[in-house]
């Protein structure tokens, strides 16, 4: 499957590069972008920008439906230089949440020109599906066209909260921030162009997310959906919950798996784990072409934060964490799931030093093979092994490599077995333990002991660390 894969990646992104030869060949030195053409003395330095939305699947095929028009009409307009940076601005991660779905940037000569433009290419892209644009007006509804009043120009800036930001000039001259930001598209001494074009939105009746919750705090926001604090006013007392959101064309994948597809992948995985060390399921439902999931809110911190706090921690308590870490994953495994995102930073850790485990967007079934999403760098054997081994021996190795972090009383899995080394000596830990948890990482999966096995090593050694702990508190030993 990864192979597979692979090949349709690879053929999708000469596609792309054919494309961009054609209707892109100006690029600028160290820019992720491509551009229809030089800049030339009548483009405007700010103006109305027009957005064509896209996922990595349908770039190709948008992009031949309007490339020809815009060329044809001397329009200037800009695209990522690769698929692989479509995928990264989509994520919106690497280069901010705004940037999401701003698959092509066309820069109109006049206010009159894009609304033409913009109708033409709603008109050029009706039958595809696209990511919202964050912060930008959608020319109409459903539609992958979106808008905004910005800059055109990379040189144009001003101070704002004590940073250079890119600017946009008022009718009195004055420079002011080109905001990315909710109702900042038309800025107020402006009136909107597309207003005639736009079809107003059909009115709907209020969803849960109106009349159940309020007091809504973003927690995370991505491109596949957000993460939100809210209260539940639906029932009594009411109670502080956790909403994630699953966006219909959010962070598409080559097979096609948006953050909808995920987040009800979650839905089912944290119903039917049958363990209380994932949060409980309290509603699901869809709402504005989303899908929410609604769970209890858990306090603590994560093992990640644990170890960057450089605390430390006594050889029962690193252990204990330890062998909870393995049981968490020995429950998942007999639920019949994979986790595939076990890392310290997936597990929270509440307040009686119990872990509680998170994020289960990416998981699949044992007896699936299709290639891990989002799998974080470090806690996946190298892609050699990929195809050698199950869903189930690629969570062994990491949960291996998220045990070897935590005795090593390291952040980073880089440089992880040198560390390791250096704390199993100073802990004095046994032989059978040390084996068992680097067997986890074994380049052969079959030689990986299951999470269960796991568990009772290290619970046996947990037992001899608090009789150790035991023996040094007793008064009387002999010196």
């Amino acid at each position: 499957m990864d192979h597979r894969l692979n090949a349709s990646a690879r053929k999708a992104e000469r596609q792309w590069q054919r494309l961009c030869d054609a209707y892109l060949p100006v690029r600028p030195k160290g820019s992720i972008w491509r551009y229809s053409r030089n800049r030339i003395p009548g483009d405007l330095s700010q103006g109305w920008k027009l957005h064509v939305s896209a996922t990595i699947l349908s770039a190709c095929p948008i992009f031949r439906s309007i490339a020809p028009y815009l060329k044809r009409r001397d329009i200037w307009f800009k695209a990522p230089k690769s698929l692989a940076e479509l995928h990264k601005l989509n994520s919106g991660i690497y280069y901010g949440f705004s940037q999401i779905g701003k698959f092509v940037t066309v820069y109109p000569q006049s206010a009159e020109a894009a609304a033409a433009i913009a109708s033409k290419l709603h008109a050029l892209t009706a039958k595809f599906a696209a990511p919202m644009i964050p912060h930008d007006n959608a020319l109409r509804s459903r539609s992958c066209v979106y808008y905004r009043y910005g800059s055109f120009s990379l040189h144009l800036k001003t101070t704002f909260r004590k940073k250079r930001v890119l600017a946009i000039a008022r009718p009195d001259g004055k420079l002011v921030p080109d905001l990315r930001e909710p109702r900042a598209a038309v800025p107020r001494w402006l009136t909107d162009p597309f207003q005639p074009v736009r079809s107003q939105a059909a009115f709907e009746l209020a969803t849960l997310l109106d009349t159940d919750y309020t007091g809504y705090e973003a927690l995370a926001q991505r491109g596949r959906g957000g993460v939100y604090q809210a209260r539940d006013v639906s029932s009594m007392p009411r109670k502080l919950c956790v909403i994630k959101e699953g966006r219909r064309h959010g962070e598409t994948d080559w097979l096609g798996r948006d953050g909808f597809i995920r987040l009800k992948r979650e839905a089912q995985v944290l119903r039917s784990t049958g363990t209380t060390a994932v949060p409980r399921v309290l509603r699901t439902f869809r709402a504005n072409g989303c899908y929410y999931l609604v769970m209890e809110r858990i306090y603590g911190k994560s093992l990640q934060q644990v170890l960057a706090s450089r605390q430390r921690m006594s050889t029962r308590r690193m252990l204990d964490y330890c062998a909870q870490m393995a049981r968490i994953v020995a429950e998942i495994h007999a639920a019949g799931w994979a986790w595939r995102d076990c890392k310290p930073a997936n597990f929270l850790v509440d307040k009686n030093h119990k872990l509680r485990a998170l994020d289960f967007e990416g998981a699949c079934r044992l007896d699936e093979s299709d290639p891990p999403w989002g799998a974080t760098p470090g806690y996946t054997p190298s892609r050699q092994l990929w195809g050698s081994g199950s869903p189930e021996a690629m969570d062994l190795y990491a949960l291996g490599t998220s045990i070897m972090q935590l005795v090593a009383r390291i952040e980073s899995p880089i440089n992880l077995a040198s560390a390791f080394r250096r704390e199993i000596k100073k802990r004095n830990l046994p032989l059978r333990l040390i084996k068992t948890i680097q067997s986890l990482r074994s380049p052969s999966p079959e030689r990986r002991p299951s999470a269960r096995a796991t568990q009772a090593v290290i619970e046996l050694h947990s037992s001899w660390a608090a009789d150790m702990a035991a023996s040094a508190r007793a008064p009387g030993m002999a010196a």
